[in-house]
């Protein structure tokens, strides 16, 4: 059975970091604010935690995309699944 529910999840998972990798340039050149305050973020987790997170450019625009393609994944899961 978790073969089966899980792929789903799994594949989009895997697609969210390729993509989000891919696409993290864009989010500097289209979104400069939401680029920002991923990196505010970021800073903010590493400073509370303690945590070895890189604090760049690169690296806080694949969060942004993989956010963003993550939660659309889930709503269209959700209403895949349940409507």
């Amino acid at each position: 059975m978790p073969a089966t529910t899980g792929a789903s999840h799994e594949i989009a998972a895997f697609a969210s970091l390729i993509v989000g990798t891919i696409f993290s340039k864009f989010v500097w050149d289209f979104l400069p604010p939401l680029g920002e305050f991923s990196l505010f973020l970021i800073r903010e987790t590493q400073s509370i935690t303690g945590a070895s997170i890189p604090v760049n450019e690169q690296f806080a625009g694949s969060i942004v995309v993989m956010v963003g393609l993550s939660f659309l994944w889930g709503v269209i899961y959700h209403f895949g699944r349940h409507s």
